[in-house]
């Protein structure tokens, strides 16, 4: 038996758990990992300091975003007010950052972004919205550009019953169809990809509910991108 949760729901399970500061499952918010500052710091000197986070949850990229000399576009569907309060703390940060509340799935990008980050967000889009979001950023680059995005392929969410959960209108990508996508949109670009078992269990129970392939991208072009169709590493495991 599966249940099917509306996207309006998880919307407000979002919303609630960061007025309430709650980190959820995904750690929302947890400090950003030692590997993206790295990433940052070995980024071309040449690379547009404007940068794009969809699906800015807690604030944590953004603000490093902004803190490695970034000015940051930082789009959810979450509400603004838990990340204007912590860029309250880092008034040298606060003017660098522009948040725009919207559904990730009607944001359009028009700009050229040195870098893009989206973590953990995008398997809640279709498959048509993903591909029409990264292909408009594909579409904008002018420059140097660099995307970081970590996506959840071949979920599977269990309820206390065995019961199958599923997000309403979710991309539900496996590797190989995230793979194929990959390859159409970022055609020309250099393209590595780490797939790593994920698995979150429940800290009382310790039943595991939810388990999933992620994929951990880094997509990057020079500008003119050369010819050719896009570079894909094979699978790696943690």
């Amino acid at each position: 038996m599966s249940v099917q949760h509306s996207k309006a729901s998880l919307r407000a399970f979002y919303a609630e758990a960061l007025r309430n500061g709650r980190s959820t499952s995904e750690k929302l918010c947890a400090p950003v990992p030692a590997r993206f500052l790295a990433l940052l710091a070995s980024l071309p000197a040449d690379t547009p300091r404007r940068a794009l986070d969809l699906g800015y949850g807690a604030g944590a990229y953004t603000i490093a975003l902004a803190e490695a000399g970034f000015t940051v576009i930082a789009v959810d569907q979450a509400p603004a007010e838990s990340l204007l309060h912590r860029l309250l703390a880092h008034e040298d940060l606060a003017e660098r950052v522009t948040v725009v509340e919207s559904l990730l799935e009607q944001y359009v990008v028009q700009e050229d972004f040195g870098l893009l980050v989206a973590k953990d967000v995008l398997h809640y889009l279709s498959q048509h919205d993903v591909e029409r979001l990264l292909t408009g950023a594909v579409r904008s680059s002018r420059s140097v550009n660099l995307h970081y995005l970590e996506i959840f392929t071949a979920i599977s969410r269990t309820d206390a019953h065995g019961g199958q959960i599923h997000i309403e209108g979710e991309a539900r990508y496996t590797p190989d169809t995230l793979g194929r996508a990959l390859e159409r949109i970022y055609d020309g670009w250099d393209v590595t990809v780490r797939w790593d078992d994920h698995t979150e269990q429940d800290t009382r129970s310790g039943r595991s509910y939810f388990e999933a392939t992620r994929a951990t991208v880094v997509a990057s072009r020079r500008f003119p991108a050369p010819v050719g169709t896009a570079a894909m590493s094979g699978r790696e495991t943690a």
